[in-house]
């Protein structure tokens, strides 16, 4: 994250602004402007939709303005005009609404919405027919992430997600003085983000992450006014909508205490002006300060740009540009492959949140001559893989002030801690391997036998993942040479025949197109056999029966709350499930027990392993106590996530067949899980790391 001094750069920025709009202004009123065509000029109409809240109709002005700029020079020299159909977002049935417009021939292009938790609804209807949706505020890694894998590039985000919008406020909270931090955030698609990457980030910049809470819109104030009771330095406080962070903004007003000291994400710049806001402070998405676009509208509107203002006027643009260049093909490419080559574009920068500037663009596509577009909001580079969102934004540290929101900093987003700094922002480096002891020696006898107890501990076709996950792991182990009567398999199987299943019969996981369910034989299902049963199962040795000198491999996919795992909808508490292996070990039912498990919070479940000190069972897992655990590879129609990061990797790793220590197979799946902190537990009590094998739990 690199960080522009608003207090010197942000002045400059301001009076070169100034003067370069006003000579704008100024000459875009002059006498040698170029005349546009006359009323009997023949215009070619092209539509676009914009689905936007109406109250307040913020946006208005910004939207009305951009294209005014990009029909004026359409008009002189293509002879396009691009019209605007106006939807309310907030009285509208989204649903049918978008898909009403992702089928209309006569929509170029949908502009919209506001709310991240409205972009799902919107970008699956977009995605069944390829309708180019292009989502100026919308920042919801789940939705992007999701359908950067299309192979329609659909969905064009002008921000980057907020991974980034939550590493600019735990940063903050840090330069503020803060070593712990929680977090109170949605449970929809925009808090979801926050979510699954607040402890994450927080373990990184090496802060505490103390809470999380998601709340709904009937239980925020009762749990914001807990998470002020706790312990923390610092509490990010994300609301869904500006009537939420109205009544965050009361709580914060009726508490006695300074500490926590609170941090608002973007919606809260949303608020009106009000006296009762003083002293509220965040962080949002903003312009490009170095545009001049903020100047140019304080001198046309009066005011300084709303949020999204930026963001709206380039969306324009963008769309403006992509028209023109698909309709000087005739209509033999789309509008999405004509954003692509635009945003590809190289040469010169041109600006286009300026009039000049558009119309230099326009006669730039129509010479044919390269160019790459900036913005208002910024130099709109995309990542090339996915063209989802562009991959890097301009953010402000703001303060109410006197009923204003005042930009006290202004910061722009680096990519220092992606994998590759053109890429999206879900691939973040992870920089904290655990250590472990190099000379732990410990004997065990010959293993005789290998066992494993595979688990997809869900249901539903939501949970595809967790059951293809166990499926690809029941076939290696099968193509490996373990029997069935080695294998127990536990799983509701309900995704294969579910009405939901565009292929009937058919699960595949991220890495691959063959059909994992052929030749599973499932043991029990889940609704069938209650954890606690499990180790009746076990113990009685009917069809399944480890003993003291057999490995046992046991592998865990499911859910998790911030506390415990669940067995479907029922929660298991961690410490259940280490009372499960101890008296597996006190029974003698394994010489080595390798538990892997993906889950969310799945740290919990090793740490209650380690504090049981069980002789000769490591524990691997995808997240440590605090994360959530991430899905990958969605599926052809758009609906499921095909596998989870961790699981993914692992079998990548495994399927190799070479000869991997414990140590060199955690390395690998560390570095190559994005998002999440895989973690070892009881090391100590199962042996040294550097020499023990993962084949011992793959191969009989």
């Amino acid at each position: 994250m690199k960080r522009l001094s608003h207090k010197v750069q942000g002045v400059t920025f301001r009076l070169i602004g100034f003067l370069t709009a006003a000579l704008f202004f100024v000459c875009s009123c002059s006498k040698d402007k170029e005349p546009v065509p006359d009323e009997k000029t023949v215009l070619t109409e092209y539509r676009i939709a914009i689905v936007l809240p109406r109250q307040g109709a913020a946006w208005k002005n910004t939207i009305e303005w951009s294209l005014q700029n990009l029909n004026d020079a359409l008009a002189e020299l293509r002879q396009i005009n691009v019209t605007a159909e106006w939807f309310d977002e907030n009285t509208e049935n989204l649903d049918e609404l978008f898909g009403t417009l992702a089928n209309r021939e006569d929509i170029s292009a949908i502009i919209g919405p506001l709310y991240s938790r409205n972009a799902s609804i919107a970008a699956r209807q977009c995605y069944r027919t390829g309708k180019t949706l292009i989502s100026p505020t919308v920042s919801s890694e789940t939705v992007m992430r999701k359908y950067s894998q299309s192979p329609v590039k659909f969905l064009w985000c002008l921000t980057e997600n907020d991974i980034s919008q939550c590493e600019i406020l735990l940063t903050r909270a840090q330069q503020k003085g803060a070593k712990k931090v929680s977090l109170l955030t949605s449970d929809d698609e925009y808090g979801t983000t926050f979510l699954d990457w607040f402890a994450f980030q927080a373990g990184e910049l090496g802060l505490t992450a103390v809470s999380t809470e998601r709340y709904s819109k009937e239980d925020v104030v009762s749990k914001m006014n807990k998470l002020l009771t706790e312990d923390s330095d610092c509490l990010i406080c994300v609301p869904c909508d500006t009537e939420v962070a109205a009544r965050m903004n009361e709580c914060r007003n009726q508490r006695t205490n300074t500490r926590p000291f609170l941090l608002f994400s973007d919606v809260a710049y949303i608020l009106p002006k009000d006296p009762t806001y003083e002293g509220m402070e965040g962080i949002s998405e903003i312009y490009n300060p170095q545009s001049g676009f903020p100047v140019a509208y304080e001198v046309k509107f009066g005011e300084a740009p709303n949020y999204g203002s930026a963001h709206y006027f380039d969306a324009i643009s963008l769309a403006g540009l992509a028209i023109l260049k698909t309709d000087l093909t005739g209509g033999d490419t789309d509008i999405n492959t004509s954003l692509r080559q635009i945003v590809d574009g190289t040469g010169d920068e041109i600006n286009c949140s300026q009039e000049a500037g558009i119309r230099r663009a326009v006669k730039c596509l129509i010479d044919e001559k390269p160019f790459h577009i900036t913005g208002a909001s910024g130099n709109l580079y995309f990542d090339k893989d996915c063209y989802t969102n562009v991959i890097h934004s301009f953010y402000c540290h703001w303060q109410v002030y006197q009923a204003k929101h005042l930009i006290l900093e202004y910061n722009v987003s680096d990519g220092s801690k992606r994998t590759d700094a053109s890429a999206a922002n879900w691939n973040w480096k992870v920089t904290q391997m655990q250590e472990f002891d190099n000379n732990i020696q410990r004997y065990y006898p010959p293993k005789e036998e290998l066992y494993a107890l595979i688990i997809a501990a869900s249901s539903g076709w939501d949970n595809y993942r967790h059951q293809a996950n166990a499926y690809a792991l029941y076939r290696l182990l099968k193509k490996n040479g373990v029997d069935d009567d080695h294998i127990l398999l536990i799983s509701e199987d309900d995704v294969a025949g579910n009405p939901l299943n565009p292929t009937p019969g058919f699960i595949q996981s991220a890495s691959g197109d063959e059909n994992l369910y052929t030749g599973i034989r499932v043991d029990y299902h889940p609704s069938e056999l209650s954890f606690q049963e499990l180790e009746t199962v076990i113990a009685s040795g009917v069809s399944f029966q480890p003993g003291k000198n057999d490995n046992l491999f046991v592998y865990w996919a499911g859910e998790g709350e911030p506390e415990s795992p669940k067995w479907l909808d029922d929660v298991i508490p961690a410490y259940e499930v280490a009372g499960f292996f101890e008296r597996l070990s006190s029974g003698n039912h394994f010489r080595k027990l390798f538990f892997a498990m993906d889950a969310c919070y799945g740290g919990q479940v090793g740490m209650a392993c380690a504090d049981k000190n069980i002789p000769g069972m490591l524990c691997l897992t995808a997240t440590n106590d605090k994360e959530t655990s991430k899905a990958t590879g969605i599926d052809a129609s758009g609906q499921v996530w095909l596998s989870d990061y961790f699981t993914d990797v692992f079998l990548k790793q495994v399927a190799k067949g070479e000869p991997v220590s414990m140590y060199d197979l955690y390395r690998e799946v560390y570095n190559l899980t994005i998002g999440s902190h895989v973690s070892v537990y009881n090391a100590d009590n199962y042996d040294n790391l550097y020499v023990s094998r993962i084949d011992e739990f793959l191969n009989p």
